[in-house]
């Protein structure tokens, strides 16, 4: 499985083009997203609207893996959905959730903002404490030693194979936020590839 995050489509500091050529030189079979998958669409839609916009998605990526795991933002940037959605789009099984999604009872995918709703916030406390985030979450959602937590939101990277927490920042450079982001496999933690700057 590859996971990345915060990707912010429909912003124009997103770094689409550079995801874009990671993921086509990988081709992966499963992939993970830590929310923030898009910019602009805080609001409550539908599950029609929520499959056009996973398949308008996955075009604008170029990706089509076998299964994609999207753990939305609850609290800004993406969609909020009427409930957990399980669907085929095109062939590819599609999970997604504003809130947590577990996979294989091994991984669970979340966006991150149910520790700080707020991203700004959540961005110095990860700055200013690496994984501080994670290692709440892991907390408060009682995971065991042998489950990773993988969430987005702070825009700032994480890995930490021994916690077994992972954040693959962001694709969205501006401000001060200028950390780059990344593409990671799972369970090894192995970056795969970073935008440019």
């Amino acid at each position: 499985m590859i996971v990345f995050g915060d990707v912010h489509i429909g912003s124009r500091s997103a770094k689409i083009q550079e995801l874009r050529s990671c993921l086509k030189s990988i081709s992966p079979e499963e992939v993970a997203i830590t929310g923030d998958l898009f910019d602009d669409q805080h609001r409550r839609i539908n599950r029609e609207e929520a499959l056009q916009l996973f398949k308008k998605a996955m075009e604008i990526l170029g990706i089509r893996p076998r299964r994609l795991y999207i753990a939305l933002s609850s609290s800004s940037h993406d969609p909020i959905l009427p409930g957990p959605l399980a669907a085929e789009i095109d062939g590819v099984e599609v999970a997604a959730h504003n809130g947590e999604i577990v996979v294989d009872g091994k991984f669970v995918i979340t966006h991150g903002d149910r520790m700080v709703k707020n991203g700004v916030a959540a961005y110095f406390l990860d700055l200013l404490k690496r994984g501080h985030i994670g290692r709440a979450l892991r907390k408060k959602l009682g995971l065991g030693d042998n489950v990773w937590l993988v969430y987005g939101h702070s825009h700032v990277p994480y890995v930490n194979v021994q916690e077994k927490i992972l954040n693959p920042g962001s694709w969205k450079i501006y401000g001060v936020r200028r950390i780059r982001g990344n593409v990671y496999e799972l369970p090894s933690a192995k970056p795969l590839c970073q935008p440019d700057l």
